[in-house]
Order: C-alpha cells, then sequence, then structure tokens
C-alpha cells in the first residue's frame, strides 16, 4: 500500500471516527463526560472557512467544552492553520503520522518476550495507569483517569490500555484505540517513568498493542509521534506519511 493509499485510509477513519452535522463537513470526537470536542476531520469550501471556524468555536463555549481541531498536513485549504491562530486558537507541538503494516516483521521487530504487561480491565488498572501521570508531573491525572474510566465503560471494545510492570510497579504505559468495524488501530499515550527509561518497556508495548492489533484482525496501525519517539518508531520498521497539529481553543479563557 502506497502512502496516497494510507492518506485515504488515514481520511476514511477519521471521517468515521465522530459525528458530524452543519457546513464544512466537520468530524467532532467528545470525550466521555463531554468536557472535551476534538474536530478529526473537515473539508471547507476558502470562503466559508471562517465562519465554520466561527460556528465551532460558539458551539463550544455553549456546551462549555474544549476544543481542539487536529490539522493534518494534507488538510485543506493549505492556510487553515493561519486561520485557526487568526480565530484565537493555539497550536501544540506537531507530531509527525507514522503507519506500520501489522505483519510478521513488524511483530518481531517489537517482541516484548519477557515482560509483565497486563491489559487494563477495570478501576485497579487505572489506578496504576494514574500513578505513571503522577509520577511524571501530570496535573490532570486524576481527570485523565476518570474520563479513561468512562471510555472503558460506555465503549470496552474501542480501546485498550497496557501497562508494563517492573518488579510489580506500574513503569510504563500506552493506550490502542479500535475503532469497531475499522481496519486500522491507533496508538496513543505511551510514557515511561523517569528510572525506567532506556530499559525497552517502550518498545515492549508498541509490540504488546501490535499483537492486539493482530489478534483483532487490525490490517495497519497509527500513532502520531513526538521527536521523543519517532526515532525509535522509524528504527523499527514506522513510516512518516504526514505530520499533525493541535490547534486548542479554551472558550473561558
Amino acid at each position: 500500500m502506497n502512502s496516497e493509499d494510507i492518506l485515504v485510509g488515514l481520511d476514511g477513519e477519521r471521517r468515521a471516527s465522530g459525528e458530524s452535522s452543519g457546513r464544512g463537513g466537520v468530524v467532532r470526537e467528545y470525550a466521555a463526560d463531554g468536557s472535551e470536542c476534538r474536530i478529526v476531520y473537515a473539508r471547507c469550501a476558502p470562503e466559508e472557512l471562517d465562519d465554520v471556524i466561527q460556528e465551532e468555536m460558539a458551539r463550544a463555549k455553549a456546551q462549555g467544552s474544549t476544543l481542539e481541531w487536529k490539522l493534518y498536513g494534507h488538510d485543506t485549504p493549505a492556510d487553515l492553520a493561519d486561520r485557526l491562530t487568526a480565530a484565537g486558537f493555539e497550536a501544540d507541538d506537531r507530531e509527525s503520522v507514522l503507519v506500520l503494516p501489522v505483519d510478521e516483521a513488524a511483530l518481531a521487530s517489537f517482541a516484548p518476550e519477557g515482560r509483565d504487561i497486563r491489559r487494563v480491565t477495570d478501576e485497579r488498572g487505572l489506578e496504576d495507569y494514574a500513578e505513571i501521570a503522577r509520577a511524571l508531573g501530570r496535573k490532570n491525572a486524576e481527570e485523565e483517569r476518570q474520563r479513561l474510566a468512562a471510555e472503558l465503560r460506555d465503549a470496552p471494545e474501542a480501546m485498550s490500555i497496557h501497562i508494563a510492570y517492573v518488579d510489580g510497579v506500574p513503569a510504563s504505559c500506552g493506550r490502542v484505540y479500535f475503532r469497531p468495524g475499522g481496519p486500522y488501530a491507533e496508538l496513543a499515550g505511551g510514557r515511561t517513568r523517569p528510572e525506567h527509561r532506556r530499559k525497552g518497556l517502550f518498545t515492549a508495548l508498541v509490540g504488546s498493542r501490535l499483537r492486539e492489533a493482530r489478534e483483532r484482525g487490525r490490517t495497519h496501525v497509527f500513532v502520531d509521534a513526538l521527536p521523543t519517539s519517532e526515532p525509535t518508531l522509524r528504527k523499527r520498521g514506522f513510516e512518516v506519511v504526514t505530520w499533525t497539529t493541535p490547534f486548542v481553543y479554551e472558550p473561558g479563557s
């Protein structure tokens, strides 16, 4: 599958991942508690784009939710980033969008043998996930735990959380998302406690999630990678297909 086909498939996943209404072909994803709205896809004509942006900002303000417009490198029109900034959105860090076919070579590159990796299925596991976040100084660890608990409760087949333990202590973790009926999986949320970095836990957790994706019949996995993780992933077979930048609007700011 070439890069153009991969992008077509990525856009198909984006269009199918949320709800759409109003102008511009906007597709929105909502956090289970309603606190966040993320625009994952839009194809606005240049002449209507500014109006669509204002409509989405007004919708977020009325709902009291943070609004994130997830811009991809191949999105149109070409000046979308400039228009979002002019409207009051703030750009977060740019990430590379990487893809890997879930085949035997991929599984061999990310072999998790010998690691104590468990899938989270209950509140105890989520507390271990939050413990890693707190060790990294994340101030929203409890809010994230509650949001993930709601996601697991409302759609248990759509997300899995994997945690690596060292001597029984939660040391590293990551999530994997499965759109029902889709051919792809998406990796997210990879993080490791500082004292356990550079010990192979990150790659082992990628491997455990690749194996679950394979078990569930997925053909490719995507991941939005920061510069800290991109080299490791590309070294083991992931390829860059585009980039993405989240633009965030806080109605109360």
